[in-house]
């Protein structure tokens, strides 16, 4: 038996833009970050209510759900977002900016041995 629909699947408590780009409803997390948060830590959903408590657990569920069924999606947009980032840090380090240069790393040294 085959079961089909012409109705597009919703997740309740997630907002989706025009681009699939879902977020919490009512709440600046996207998917794509709370997955990224349960795959860093190990969290359960329950967990990861424990640590967003302003996210229902309900509204966790149906995140995750959505997760699941756009798995190579997401996937993709976490790759996406983290290759942004090294190429983010690595134009700092050649503008020789940011915490791997000398004089921050000098700084840092000079704050540890003022308050020691």
């Amino acid at each position: 038996m085959t079961f089909t629909t012409h109705t597009p699947v919703t997740w309740q408590y997630l907002n989706i833009d025009a681009h699939n780009q879902a977020t919490i409803a009512h709440s600046r997390v996207s998917v794509a970050q709370l997955i990224q948060e349960k795959h860093a830590h190990g969290w359960s959903p329950e967990e990861l209510h424990f640590q967003y408590p302003e996210i229902s657990l309900a509204a966790i569920y149906s995140a995750l759900s959505y997760c699941y069924t756009y798995q190579p999606q997401i996937d993709t947009k976490i790759y996406q977002e983290q290759e942004e980032i090294q190429n983010l840090q690595a134009d700092l380090i050649t503008m020789g900016v940011g915490h791997h240069t000398a004089d921050f790393k000098q700084r840092l040294q000079q704050k540890r041995q003022q308050q020691g």
